[in-house]
């Protein structure tokens, strides 16, 4: 064998060593592990032997296969339009005092969504209605009477109410469980005002009824920056154990901890903060998987509390005269006072926004702020794009009225879904995809003979890859997941007998068994190219477009059609041809 050959052996055995090795984790997971230890990625970042790959990279079983909660919440839209309207008209009334307009006074009818305005003196009414309706253009007139006006909330604007407070009411749930760590939990919109959740290997509804229902607690507090190095002294004086993988890191000019494990973290830096003063984390985001986090940072902030969001009443993304995204923040008059009070003694500091415990950014406080209304200005440093910068302003600002404006969020439903009926599923859908592999493998070796055994070599590695391509991507195993494996085995077993087909087909027409082979994958290359992207195509088509059980198929069948290629095309190819040409083999068995 020659050294070409050599690196073409070496290649395949390198991707097939490799692929199980990414998929230890997953192995170790399903099969180690006991089910209530299963999607716990802090045990299995424990139990994981240190040559292994991430934790992270597994393969997860959805609801269906493990078992679970399920959970429907119903926002309740009608209820949070109405306290808007209420809040909206105190503000308005606020409003028109402040700008000496006149007096009035602000009653709303939660029914029908009117909020009524109604001035002491009649005369004023003609300049009040001009500035209200100029500077409050989320509501339109119904009608006017003298010295009464009578305003409702445009329609365009309450659609976008009801759709914000349920993207709202998602951000939070997400929040929560992702603190609760459960693996892979869906969480989706149903309808226009519900959400569905599913909570994989969990076991205990109210339990999960008390963790999703309450309201998340948004709070402003100030970070410590007096002692810049408080991390660098801690890490010096108590290095972290190695197993906690925390580690020192320079960030924004300061040292701070980092680590992939928030509770790793916190638990290293419990009782180690200053007097007086509290260490969060804030999300390193995963640049591909915005919902993930690829690692945590530590803070160190304030343990006063000096303002909460149940003061703040509005906040929105816009793009400045800079052409810069920021977030437009508004308090009512009491927290206004409480605002204003904090940024003039903390002018130079930062300003940290928890939502559960969790920083979300920590913008500088430059200037007093007063009138209960403040900006935050993202900017636009380094390589993101405006899109992406705008995005994470439209986010901050989903937080922020998350925290501030809640709508209330009911259970609609709540089940377990039994284990053993999952790993019941488990067990006839394995047996199901084994027993179809058996016997496709031993058809193709007595059909095809040793060409059959080489594309039933290939078919094994083809299963090994689409299970690390699922895993690499923390994609969920579901019932649906299972068919569209069984499916690209099939897809890969279609495209080797398409091959083989050919090379008999040249063998008939004369042609030595070099040639054979090399225009039999020649000409079976564009087909079989086809094939695969015209089905790449729909299954693209169905993750974009599907929800749920569907991108699970989807998922699995992309992932598998990309397998299938480089099996077909390239593994086959180079036993094949290494079978012939490099052992000048004059008739091929096929």
């Amino acid at each position: 064998m020659d050294r070409g050959w050599w690196w073409k052996f070496g290649m395949i055995v390198a991707v097939t060593l490799g692929t199980i090795w990414f998929l230890v984790p997953t192995f170790y997971s399903l099969v180690v592990l006991d089910r209530a230890e299963r999607n716990n990625i802090a045990v299995l970042e424990q139990r994981l032997p240190a040559w292994a790959p991430p934790a992270k990279y597994r393969l997860n079983l959805g609801l269906d296969l493990q078992g679970g909660i399920h959970m429907v919440m119903r926002v309740d839209t009608k209820t949070a339009l109405q306290k808007r309207t209420e809040r909206r008209g105190q503000q308005i009334a606020t409003y028109v005092n402040d700008k000496k307009l006149g007096e009035v006074t602000a009653e709303t009818d939660p029914e029908r969504l009117e909020l009524t305005l109604t001035a002491k003196d009649p005369a004023t009414m003609d300049a009040i209605q001009k500035e209200v309706l100029a500077t409050f253009t989320d509501f339109s007139q119904e009608s006017r009477q003298g010295g009464t006006l009578v305003l409702k909330p445009d329609e365009g604007q309450v659609n976008r109410f009801r759709d914000e407070a349920v993207d709202q009411a998602m951000l939070v749930i997400r929040r929560r469980i992702d603190k609760w760590g459960v693996a892979e939990v869906d969480v989706r919109k149903l309808g226009t005002d519900s959400i569905q959740i599913s909570l994989p290997g969990r076991s205990n509804p109210e339990q999960a009824k008390e963790l999703v229902g309450t309201t998340a607690q948004l709070e402003f507090r100030m970070v410590d920056d007096t002692n810049p190095q408080v991390f660098a002294q801690m890490f010096a004086q108590n290095p972290p154990p190695p197993d906690s993988k925390v580690t020192l890191v320079e960030d924004e000019g300061f040292p701070q901890l980092s680590s992939p494990n928030r509770e790793a973290l916190l638990a290293y830096a419990k009782d180690k903060a200053p007097e007086g003063r509290d260490v969060l984390t804030q999300c390193v985001a995963n640049p591909v998987k915005k919902n993930d986090c690829i690692a945590y940072r530590s803070y160190l902030v304030d343990k006063a509390v000096p303002l909460t969001g149940e003061s703040l009443s509005g906040a929105d993304a816009s793009v400045s005269q800079m052409n810069e995204p920021e977030v437009n923040i508004s308090f009512d008059p009491a927290g206004a006072r409480e605002f204003e009070k904090l940024t003039e003694a903390s002018v130079g500091k930062r300003m940290a926004i928890v939502l559960d415990d969790n920083v979300h950014t920590a913008p500088n406080i430059n200037e007093k702020i007063g009138g209960g209304r403040a900006r935050i200005t993202m900017g636009r440093a380094g390589a993101r794009s405006f899109e992406e910068w705008l995005g994470e302003a439209q986010t901050l600002a989903l937080v922020l009225k998350a925290g501030a404006l809640p709508a209330p969020v009911t259970v609609g439903e709540i089940r377990q879904v039994g284990a053993t009926l999952g790993d019941e599923l488990i067990k006839k859908g394995s047996l199901a995809a084994l027993v179809g592999l058996a016997l496709v493998i031993v058809f193709m070796a007595i059909y095809y003979r040793k060409s059959g055994l080489i594309a039933d070599v290939a078919l094994l590695l083809n299963g090994l890859l689409i299970l690390a391509g699922l895993a690499f991507f923390n994609a969920t195993l579901t019932l649906p997941g299972i068919a569209g494996f069984v499916l690209t085995l099939g897809i890969a077993v279609d495209a080797n007998v398409l091959i083989n087909e050919r090379i008999r087909e040249e063998l008939s027409h004369g042609k030595t068994a070099r040639a054979a082979v090399d225009q039999g994958y020649d000409r079976a290359f564009w087909t079989i190219f086809d094939a695969h992207v015209t089905t790449l195509i729909a299954g693209f088509i169905l993750f974009f477009t599907g929800t749920g059980p569907v991108r699970g198929f989807a998922t699995t069948l992309i992932v598998g059609l990309l397998a299938s290629l480089f099996t077909s095309i390239v593994v086959t190819r180079v036993i094949t041809t290494y079978f012939v040409h490099g052992r000048n083999a004059q008739s091929v068995s096929v």
